[in-house]
């Protein structure tokens, strides 16, 4: 492991005791080193301010990107009501946090502002890091202003305690809930990254009738929730109830591109609402045709490892410092309790690294060099920070 990085877990009966216990025990492994950057997920259960404050009260003026999720991850698998912190120390090293609080009101001035401060930034950007509202606010707008520029972006929508309608984020010595937060990287800094999904399409597809906003609403010109009801068996209104209301996240709509396509954008429901419409975080258009998808575990362990393997090409002849997990709240819902089986993968096939992360409700990544970011859903994604040597 590198002597540059360091990463801790802590818990308490709030958050501020949980990030201060991670954090220090950070600190005590990296020594007398000064941290350059700590990336920290809180669980659901921790308010995100006391965390936040928690962090700099040890943490000086050491940028900090995180954000709230239902379970922090590491190498060993799920911790459940926990603070993870990473640190990492180096002079060459360059990081910097921008917060946009007002991400979920104005999405398109806010990807007009980061498009406008990557142009004034000293630091040379050589890759970036997003952490989105998971249910408010338009992230394909800051992915189209990002189309122009070729730095390696990878990110996500935050969970936290999306039941109630509000994910949250962390951005330097502030933290809430509808905004973003973005980490800038440069100097030595690299950003690998990786992604992939495990679900595939079982042959039924429907033809999108009627949306509003983000509810789809209609399915082949009959409720989505009956729609399902009729593959799946349930009653219609048994989808608007836990446990079907969450765990419809296990069925997405996948697509077409291109009618008559192959190639599917996984589209997930957050939920179901009363009137049997679903409630999703990225829009999709009436007219296309979705395609009923499901998970598969040997897939999805399939492509945790590709994914891997995507990130330690991308990365190029940087030294892998640490793994990022950003792992779609669907994958929870799959493995249950046996996410620390794709963890284990993951560190074979990244070798010995610290890995941390979260789960999330999308993940944010560019597909190819010189094309516009993406918003996924359904995916595991794999950031690998790296350091280029000298």
């Amino acid at each position: 492991m590198s002597r540059n990085i360091a990463w801790g877990i802590g818990r308490g009966l709030d958050g501020r005791e949980a990030a201060r216990e991670a954090a220090q025990q950070a600190l005590d492994l990296l020594g007398g080193a000064r941290p350059s950057l700590a990336i920290a997920f809180v669980a659901q259960e921790f308010k995100i301010s006391d965390a936040q404050s928690g962090l700099s009260s040890l943490l000086n003026n050491a940028p900090v990107w995180g954000f709230s999720t239902i379970c922090p991850i590491t190498s060993e698998g799920e911790q459940p009501r926990s603070v993870v912190v990473a640190l990492i120390s180096e002079v060459e090293l360059k990081a910097q946090v921008q917060w946009f609080p007002n991400f979920s009101q104005n999405s398109s001035g806010t990807a007009d502002e980061i498009v406008q401060s990557f142009r004034n930034e000293i630091l040379q950007p050589q890759g970036v890091l997003l952490a989105a509202d998971g249910i408010n606010g338009d992230v394909g707008k800051v992915c189209s202003a990002l189309a122009d520029n070729n730095i390696c972006i990878a990110g996500c929508l935050t969970t936290g305690d999306y039941h109630i309608g509000k994910t949250f984020q962390m951005g330097g010595n502030q933290s809430g809930s509808g905004a973003l937060s973005v980490l800038i990287l440069g100097g030595r800094f690299r950003l690998g990254v990786g992604i992939g999904h495990g679900w595939q399409d079982i042959g039924i597809h429907f033809k999108i009738s009627k949306v509003r906003d983000l509810w789809v609403q209609l399915l082949d010109k009959i409720p989505a929730a009956e729609a399902y009801s009729g593959v799946f068996g349930y009653q219609v209104r048994q989808w608007a109830s836990p446990p079907l209301t969450d765990l419809v996240r296990l069925y997405p709509l996948g697509v077409e591109i291109f009618p008559g396509s192959s190639d599917l954008v996984l589209r997930s429901p957050l939920h179901v609402e009363a009137d049997g419409s679903f409630r999703m975080n990225a829009p999709v258009a009436e007219g296309e045709v979705a395609h009923l998808m499901v998970g598969d575990t040997d897939a999805c362990v399939k492509a945790a490892r590709n994914a891997a393997k995507q990130a330690l090409v991308s990365i190029g002849n940087a030294t892998p410092l640490v793994g990022l997990v950003l792992v779609d709240i669907a994958w929870k819902f799959l493995f249950e309790t046996r996410m620390s089986q794709v963890m284990s993968i993951l560190h074979m096939s990244l070798g010995d690294i610290p890995l941390v992360g979260a789960f999330t409700l999308g993940q944010i990544a560019r597909p190819v060099e010189g094309a516009a970011p993406i918003l996924y859903n359904q995916q595991i994604q794999i950031a690998l920070l790296g350091e280029l040597e000298e």
